[in-house]
């Protein structure tokens, strides 16, 4: 007798049944010499891809910062507990919960300048989608899984950055696997997988959303389990959850990276002024997330496709975050495929089609061959690209140490760089360290929103220089006041300088 609620998960009656005699001729057997390739050349694709784009990867002026703590943590060998980099919170508690990525960003710039901390962000993300592909094998025929892992490499695609969110993309991957194997075997995960939520918690404050998944998929497991094994299952789903909060508990800050996220949750609607928390519906223009969720929707209404209640509300939670927030593509580009998988294969009747295939694995030549092809086309290529990072303000920011400003009103993308130069800065992407209500004060200041109060700023905080974008409207009302004058200015930024120093 089959619970009705475990029905979902197992195969339809459109099941394709292999006759066993056939089976054991060989009449059926088809021969598969791309399924071992395919973990690889996904990986290959997004390496190549990468290193291709190694200026683009440098992007966000995050980078600057990170590597500047990182610095700081090796000199000091210590992790800060307030701000070093600005002058409006110059001494406010400040935790960085990105620690060991900051370091390794160091270490990586250090060793190879520029084009470090963009191979580590290559690799990393190359490792993740190696492991999306070999995991979802396990589960999926080859053309679903290209197709799910291409549909990944197309959406994470613009928010692959040399920034601690990359590093932890293998580590995401594993985790959502092992929960989801073990809530369809109706068990808690091993308990060698708190091992991940440690290192998690040291590389990157996303691993609270590696937290927060354990609930939806205890209460699966509970839902699927037999009668007579929901207790036992509960317990074990309990045991494992405290224990992943302790594992994630095991930093230099000890719980206090857990309340950074509960800090930036309470910004409300001034969260949407940064870029990554931003909405990622953009039907203006080509849109890598849109595409993929127009074509999945449609695939369901064709063929029927069905989640069970639970999955299909986390997989419903998870592309609602990522509708709210660019930051959570990376969840849906890595974690949705785990949700839809198990169940695909049973709607796609891959379990005894399997039997019908014969995976014929590489031979060793011919993976050394591989290998070695690679490793020279990302010397070729690497010899060949620049590895500067774009959108610098080199020459901008030399002019105010020649001016000795020491009280800058920058521009929010100009943060990171003003930090690695040794000039305090007056915001940077920091948020959690700034609060909402200054946030959204600066935000409103240089757009003009309030005129009165961005006079006030500018006294208050005895501002004696700008370095702003072009295009910024604060830029146009310094050029008509008279205690301003223009210092510089060029495609990447402008420098106001006061007359009269304050």
């Amino acid at each position: 007798m089959v619970d009705s609620r475990t029905e979902a998960m197992l195969p339809n009656n459109n099941s394709v049944q292999v006759d066993p005699e056939a089976r054991r001729s060989g009449s059926l057997t088809r021969s598969d010499h791309l399924r071992p390739w395919l973990p690889l050349l996904c990986a290959s694709t997004v390496w190549l891809t990468l290193i291709t784009r190694i200026s683009s990867l440098l992007r966000d002026a995050d980078v600057y910062w990170h590597i500047e703590v990182g610095q700081w943590i090796v000199d000091h060998r210590a992790v800060p507990h307030v701000d070093l980099f600005s002058f409006t919170m110059r001494g406010a508690p400040w935790i960085t919960s990105a620690w060991l990525s900051e370091v390794l960003y160091f270490v990586a710039f250090k060793f190879a300048g520029w084009v470090g901390p963009a191979l580590l962000c290559a690799l990393s993300a190359s490792i993740a989608f190696f492991l999306l592909a070999s995991l979802l094998l396990k589960r999926l025929p080859n053309v679903p899984v290209m197709i799910l892992v291409c549909a990944g490499i197309a959406m994470t695609a613009f928010h692959t950055l040399a920034r601690p969110h990359v590093l932890i993309f293998p580590l995401m991957v594993l985790w959502a696997n092992a929960l989801v194997q073990a809530s369809e075997a109706r068990r808690a995960p091993s308990l060698v997988y708190l091992s991940l939520m440690t290192l998690w918690a040291n590389l990157h404050g996303s691993f609270t959303l590696g937290l927060a998944l354990i609930g939806p998929f205890a209460l699966e497991a509970l839902w699927t389990a037999d009668k007579s094994a929901r207790a036992t299952v509960a317990l074990q789903w309990l045991r494992f959850g405290v224990l992943a909060l302790g594992a994630a508990c095991i930093t230099p800050y000890g719980p206090e990276s857990i309340l950074v996220t509960f800090r930036l949750l309470n910004f409300g609607t001034t969260l949407a002024t940064v870029g990554e928390w931003k909405p990622a519906l953009d039907f203006g223009a080509f849109n890598p997330v849109v595409v993929c969720l127009i074509a999945a929707i449609g695939y369901v209404m064709y063929s029927g496709f069905k989640l069970p209640p639970i999955r299909l509300t986390i997989l419903l939670a998870v592309i609602w975050q990522t509708l709210a927030h660019v930051r959570y593509v990376d969840v849906c580009a890595l974690v949705a495929p785990f949700l839809i998988a198990g169940p695909l294969g049973q709607h796609l009747s891959w379990p005894p089609l399997q039997l019908s295939r014969k995976v014929v694995p590489p031979t060793g030549t011919a993976f050394v061959a591989v290998i070695a092809t690679l490793l020279v086309a990302s010397g070729l290529i690497l010899a060949t690209k620049d590895h500067s990072p774009p959108l610098v303000p080199r020459v901008a920011v030399e002019k105010l140490k020649e001016r000795q400003a020491n009280r800058v009103l920058n521009d929010y993308y100009f943060g990171g760089y003003l930090i690695s130069q040794g000039i305090p800065v007056f915001i940077d992407s920091r948020a959690e360290l700034y609060g909402p209500a200054f946030l959204n004060r600066y935000v409103r200041a240089i757009s003009l929103d309030d005129l009165a109060d961005f006079v006030k700023l500018l006294d208050e905080y005895k501002i004696d220089a700008t370095l702003l974008f072009p295009s910024t409207p604060a830029v146009g009302l310094f050029d008509r006041l008279p205690e301003w004058e223009r210092s510089y200015a060029d495609n990447v930024a402008v420098v106001h300088i006061r007359r009269t120093p304050r």
